[in-house]
């Protein structure tokens, strides 16, 4: 009898999730304990081309899309918070948002936008440039967001239209290295930085660092506008 039972119980979680259409993921502070990781799930779910779902303001902004084995899979992976909703109780969800008494919206999420980081691959000091110095770079790769990193070389050649989002670190456009001349000038980094700049802008056909900061800014104000 006990066996029964437990096949019963087994049995009725798998026919409740053949009618479950969709994975919730609350963005609420007291369901979701892991929020970075559910935007980084949505964005693989949108890439995995799920049909996916931005509830603004019901419950913290929240995600939904299409349920399969290996979404929910991939929640518990990344130890995400979700609910397996069935598609009428999807729908009931929509209803409310949609209520024009309210202040709360549904966007449809159909592509994952390709992102790009502007920044060198060494600070001025020479140090390579770690995800966690910059805490956009940080957040993405804690979310398992992929992105790729382009400088000046990339943006001359005009591979920024390759690109929806651009995030940029915190650059001189003026190409006058004023940030650590007073009180670095004469050290062997330092040098070091400004022989890296000036070779990289002759290399794009620039006699001056400035030259080519102007050039790029350019580039990169074309590509919001």
């Amino acid at each position: 009898m006990r066996i029964l039972l437990i096949a019963g119980i087994l049995l009725a979680g798998c026919l409740a999730r053949l009618h479950a259409n969709y994975i919730l993921l609350p963005m609420d502070e007291s369901s979701q304990h892991n929020h970075l990781k559910a935007y980084g799930i949505t964005y693989w779910a949108i890439s995995s081309g799920a049909e996916a779902y931005w509830l603004l303001n019901y419950r913290g902004g929240s995600f939904a899309f299409v349920y399969t084995p290996t979404f929910e899979k991939e929640c518990k992976t990344r130890d995400v918070s979700y609910e397996v909703i069935a598609d009428a109780q999807f729908a009931a969800i929509r209803e409310e948002i949609l209520n024009p008494e309210v202040n709360m919206d549904v966007i449809k999420l159909e592509k994952a936008p390709k992102i790009a980081v502007y920044s060198p691959d060494k600070n001025e000091k020479g140090e390579v440039i770690q995800p966690w110095d910059d805490a956009v770079t940080m957040v993405l790769t804690y979310a398992e967001i992929p992105y790729d990193v382009v400088y000046d070389t990339e943006v001359l050649q005009g591979k920024l239209s390759e690109y929806d989002w651009l995030h940029l670190h915190h650059e001189d456009f003026t190409g006058m290295f004023g940030k650590f001349y007073a009180s670095n000038s004469s050290q062997p980094w330092y040098r070091e930085h400004v022989r890296m700049m000036e070779g990289l802008a002759r290399e794009n056909g620039f006699d001056k660092v400035s030259e080519l900061k102007l050039a790029v800014a350019k580039r990169i104000a074309e590509y919001v506008s």
